[in-house]
């Protein structure tokens, strides 16, 4: 599966989850008549009536439950990911140095080129410099 379909699985997931928390939160404040879990205490829960608590109970339970499987796919989603990540460096380590190779080739095609150029013209340069020396020489009386 590719990564933009993981990463949109799991923002839908992500949604999912947090409109479920939400929506337990909600139900669990009107419930316990609070507004905010700092005021959540066990004398509150304990005034709350017993079939409601057990509701909330049982919910809590199945949300818990649900929680920890989404976070069981994240942890295979992430460990997925990441070695699709690791395979994909390696691919790029392994054509990063398929492209050193050739351009070594390369060099190494144009130095012989150079080398061969240079030795060529130095060649013909001392032909011409040693018939030049060789002409002023004849022409020269001793």
């Amino acid at each position: 599966m590719c990564t933009s379909t993981k990463d949109a699985q799991h923002q839908e997931m992500q949604e999912l989850v947090k409109n479920n928390c939400v929506s337990f939160l909600g139900k669990a404040f009107n419930v316990l008549r609070i507004t905010s879990t700092g005021q959540l205490t066990t004398a509150i829960v304990m005034n709350a009536r017993q079939d409601e608590t057990a509701v909330l109970l049982r919910e809590s339970v199945f949300l818990i439950s649900s929680l920890v499987r989404h976070m069981t796919d994240y942890k295979t989603t992430s460990h997925s990911v990441a070695a699709e990540l690791i395979d994909a460096q390696k691919t790029i380590i392994k054509l990063q140095s398929e492209l050193i190779s050739v351009k070594d080739e390369q060099l190494e095609g144009v130095k012989t080129t150079v080398q061969t150029s240079v030795a060529s013209t130095v060649k013909e340069e001392f032909k011409s410099y040693s018939a030049a020396v060789q002409g002023n020489v004849k022409e020269k009386p001793v």
